[in-house]
């Protein structure tokens, strides 16, 4: 039998180690800063993957035939309830000496009582490129080539307990609340949208509809298939397990790491369709669109390197910062790897439904007056995430947002969101109009700004597009 000193948990080496690797999706900086409201109210490239029918959507009396940017959109989201760059550095990276760092019983119990059963989720968003362009007879056609990585794992407190503290006589840790999951996917989304005038309809002024088909490549998957894993102490200082853990793995490497390139691991598609319409004679001083979505319907077939790892407990890792430990784990999850056939995972498809008002200024008498502007703008969303599958969260998300046009430049952006990852955060970001060029820059937490090592909840984003009319 092995040292207990040398000894379990394939989850381990991904739950402490992945995290500065991965993040979560942001489909758009400034729907992010609005409090993750997008689908009424969303504009040309920020559009893709929320609402595709509003990709040919801009500012009332701002329309450009041509909107593009290459490199120059991204962001970035780790949503837990402990984990911040500060905890981090704390107890899992060397002491400043460069020496193996030591836990003290106090880091222990701050450790235990902080990570313990807590899921952290984490995701991230390269647009390489996007293109919009409006026809005014035929429709409007986008084009976006995106990077994404996104997923979440779970440490159960038995886990911890047994890693932190070591084995207790008698005692029976149960490791079947850990998991990871996480996936890396290249995508590539065509999208087209129309607008119908409604001239003879009372209520709608006007409806677009949209479409996006998306070409999916899988870079990296690695999934928590089952677990049911139990370790028990004896009373004579052995070892026993029950059950078992399986991690199934595809990727453009054949050992489990992480790769980056051209290449691909899976092949799938998306797809997602929806629509927005305006109210008609809803209000003097503005307009009313009304939005639906559902986006990610869709599947990857993941058919390189496709692998299972199983873990049946002969292995227990008794300090989460000793890096021999962790490099023996990896030798003994690698020897148990063992080729299955191709498989395939659904995406998770979200519904998106919500308003956007916006307010014009007074400078015209009529709506349709060319000289009118839009003031300010506030939307609200509800967002329901209909499948755990790859990052996704079907807890339901509410957000209110608004933007205000300042000037002709500059137009501050807030909002709030409730449910969903965080239960509650305040978003903020900033507009910046320095025609032809548009950029955004957000978060959708505040305290990112402030406390940015500190808090366990971070995000970030940038976007530059340039506009040619």
């Amino acid at each position: 039998m092995p040292d207990l000193k040398n000894s379990i948990i394939a989850f381990l080496i991904f739950i402490f180690t992945v995290t500065d690797i991965y993040s979560q999706l942001i489909p758009d900086v400034r729907s992010m800063s609005m409090g993750n409201t997008s689908v009424a109210g969303s504009y040309n490239i920020g559009a893709f993957s929320q609402n595709p029918a509003n990709i040919l959507s801009d500012k009332f009396n701002e329309k450009s035939n041509i909107y593009f940017n290459v490199f120059l959109d991204a962001g970035f989201q780790l949503n837990g309830d402990y984990l911040s760059i500060n905890f981090y550095d704390d107890y899992f990276t060397k002491a400043d000496d460069g020496s193996q760092r030591v836990l003290s019983p106090r880091d222990k119990q701050t450790i235990l009582n902080e990570a313990s059963d807590q899921f952290t989720n984490y995701i991230a968003n390269v647009k390489f490129l996007s293109v919009i362009l409006n026809t005014r007879s035929v429709g409007s056609f986008g084009l976006s080539i995106d990077e994404r990585a996104t997923g979440n794992f779970l440490p159960g407190k038995d886990f911890l307990e047994l890693a932190l503290y070591g084995n207790e006589v008698s005692r029976t840790y149960d490791f079947s609340e850990n998991s990871v999951n996480q996936y890396w996917i290249r995508e590539i989304n065509l999208s087209y949208a129309k607008k119908f005038e409604l001239k003879n309809n009372n209520t709608f002024e006007n409806i677009a509809f949209g479409i996006s088909v998306k070409p999916q490549f899988g870079v990296y998957y690695l999934n928590t298939r089952q677990n049911n894993l139990m370790i028990t102490t004896t009373d004579s200082n052995t070892v026993q397990s029950s059950g078992s853990a399986e991690f199934y793995y595809a990727g453009l490497s054949d050992n489990n790491e992480l790769q980056y390139s051209p290449g691909n691991a899976g092949f799938g598609f998306g797809f997602d369709a929806g629509f927005n319409t305006q109210i008609k004679n809803f209000s003097k001083n503005g307009i009313l669109n009304i939005g639906l979505s559902i986006t990610d319907l869709g599947y990857i077939t993941w058919n390189k390197n496709t692998n299972k790892y199983f873990n049946d407990g002969s292995f227990v890792i008794t300090d989460i910062t000793n890096q021999e430990q962790i490099d023996s784990l990896k030798d003994v999850i690698k020897s148990t790897k063992t080729p299955v056939p191709d498989f395939t995972t659904s995406l998770p498809p979200v519904l998106r439904a919500g308003f956007t008002y916006k307010f014009l200024n007074k400078s015209g008498n009529k709506l349709t007056d060319s000289t009118r502007k839009e003031q300010a703008v506030i939307s609200l969303d509800i967002i329901q995430g209909l499948s755990n599958d790859l990052g996704g969260i079907t807890k339901t998300m509410v957000g209110i947002g608004g933007e205000y046009n300042a000037t002709g430049a500059l137009s501050p952006q807030a909002g709030f969101t409730f449910g969903g990852l965080q239960d509650f955060a305040m978003s903020i970001g900033l507009g910046i109009n320095a025609d032809p060029v548009i950029i955004d820059i957000g978060t959708n937490n505040i305290l990112s700004l402030f406390t940015p090592r500190n808090t366990t909840n971070f995000s970030a984003g940038l976007s530059v597009k340039f506009k040619v009319n």
